[in-house]
């Protein structure tokens, strides 16, 4: 009986022992409504309170809902360690929300993944997307054909397509889907040719584009459910130096622009370089740029066909990187000026009206000016060890 007591003792101590968890407050420091805003916490932060916590056992909670929040691990440097624990949140202006971090055992809910990232066998292409919008960039099979410009799949549905929407094309003649026609979930309407498309980079120099051509090999880094980012490498020269760029591209959940971190591996003696970003030049459209805010805009037409309404592209500078806007015969562009063998910072991306997410040429710039603030001013993230009864 006294040994049955003991035992009765010792459960219900365990039971009611405080459990060790973080506690994460993020901040927003400005006056705006920010929506889908991603949370990054380097990993090596959790593992310090928790060491115990992994990928199976990780659960991240409203601290307010008391409801699991999607997240997701991601290994940036491809070691084998997680680097990054990253969730989304929408902010109301200058709020405040609290997050809670534990180890959960009985088990985590199935996330709906919000990204996607395809290469693409014998065309060689590397499409990604978000639950907005997608991209493709081109490999060696068609460097005839194109350049390092990007391309835009407009989409109006939430879901992932691009898997589907090359499987499509790919079909026999007689079966064929062709992702050139809005099926009802959208289609890719944009032209790229040898152009930067929308928002791809070059070194400029002397006033002149120096384009890399296409990638000649990509490593894809995290496939969601939130983020996806990819590297791709080019190899080129300009005025008789040899060049390894390489360009990490970084789209999440939510987002209408890519984050492109580029750098310009390279022997040269002067440590600065200029480069540009641009948006080639199309029929029926209209330019506009903000040097307050670093940003410029395409606007207009997404077809000749009125049903296909209207698309927006832009490009947001960093303050501190923007230099000027440029304009050559096939684009607008944004110049700004970095180190040599250090890598740079910029987003591109576009908005189409039919995704039911810009109503208008307004809210296409103003949400270019919005983005400018909010990488201008990063939530504000405190993390610190509590214990829960």
């Amino acid at each position: 009986m006294k040994k049955l007591s003991l035992l009765l003792i010792i459960i219900l101590s365990c039971a009611s022992f405080p459990q060790r968890v973080i506690k994460i407050n993020v901040i927003n420091p400005i006056s705006i409504n920010r929506n889908s805003e991603t949370i990054e916490i380097g990993f090596e932060h959790v593992k310090k309170i928790l060491p115990e916590i992994n990928s199976t056992n990780l659960v991240v909670l409203s601290n307010k809902e008391k409801t699991q929040v999607t997240y997701q691990l991601i290994d940036i440097d491809q070691d084998g360690k997680i680097d990054q624990l990253i969730f989304q949140s929408d902010f109301l202006p200058d709020e405040t929300k609290s997050f809670v971090v534990k180890i959960d055992k009985t088990g985590q809910k199935e996330f709906v993944n919000k990204v996607a990232t395809k290469f693409v066998k014998g065309r060689e292409d590397f499409a990604w997307e978000n639950d907005r919008i997608a991209f493709r960039i081109y490999g060696p099979a068609l460097a005839a054909d194109v350049d390092n410009g990007i391309d835009v799949w407009t989409k109006r549905v939430k879901y992932p397509i691009v898997e589907k929407w090359y499987a499509g094309e790919e079909k026999a003649e007689n079966e064929k889907i062709s992702y050139h026609v809005d099926h009802g979930e959208g289609a890719d309407f944009f032209a790229v040719g040898k152009s930067l498309g929308c928002g791809g980079s070059s070194i400029w120099k002397n006033s002149k584009l120096y384009q890399s051509g296409v990638f000649k090999s990509y490593k894809k880094i995290a496939d969601g459910p939130l983020r996806a980012v990819f590297e791709v490498l080019y190899n080129y020269q300009v005025d008789g130096n040899e060049i390894n760029e390489v360009k990490r591209i970084t789209l999440d959940a939510g987002k209408n622009l890519n984050k492109i971190d580029v750098t310009y591996n390279m022997k040269e003696k002067n440590n600065k370089i200029e480069f540009s970003a641009g948006l080639v030049k199309r029929e029926g459209t209209t330019k506009f740029d903000n040097g307050k805010d670093s940003w410029v805009s395409l606007w207009g037409q997404t077809t000749k066909n009125p049903d296909d309404e209207f698309l927006g592209m832009g490009i947001v500078f960093p303050k501190a990187t923007f230099k000027s806007f440029a304009e050559n015969e096939n684009h607008y562009l944004m110049v700004g000026q970095a180190k040599l063998n250090s890598s740079f910072t910029y987003y591109s991306g576009a908005g189409w009206t039919r995704s039911g997410d810009f109503k208008n040429v307004d809210d296409w710039n103003n949400y270019l000016t919005q983005f400018s603030k909010e990488i201008s001013n990063p939530l504000k993230i405190k993390i610190k060890s509590i214990h829960l009864k």
